[in-house]
């Protein structure tokens, strides 16, 4: 089975602050690299749902998962023949991705 991939508005709008960040700080071909890491890293989800790793910190909200890419964690939950990804947490950053 494979799974419809979904970003989540927040996810979204992580994603682009990153490519601007990485853009503007370093050059466009490094923010494109590390935007196609992540982004290659989410679409294994498609076939592989699972992959990550249960985040037992937020499981009062729904039942989420991550993945590690680079720095950042990937948080995503499934819900039917969807992913949903919905947070980009750099691990550098500490605290809680929500």
């Amino acid at each position: 089975m494979v799974y419809k991939l979904h970003w989540l508005r927040r996810a979204s709008n992580e994603l682009d602050a990153i490519y601007q960040f990485y853009k503007e700080f370093a050059s466009e071909q490094v923010a494109k690299r590390r935007i196609g890491k992540i982004i290659h890293s989410a679409d294994l989800l498609k076939t592989m749902p699972y992959l990550g790793r249960k985040d037992e910190d937020f499981t009062h909200i729904r039942h989420y998962r991550y993945l590690v890419v680079l720095t950042y964690k990937v948080y995503y939950f499934v819900e039917d023949d969807g992913v949903y990804i919905a947070s980009i947490w750099d691990c550098r950053q500490g605290g809680a991705a929500f």
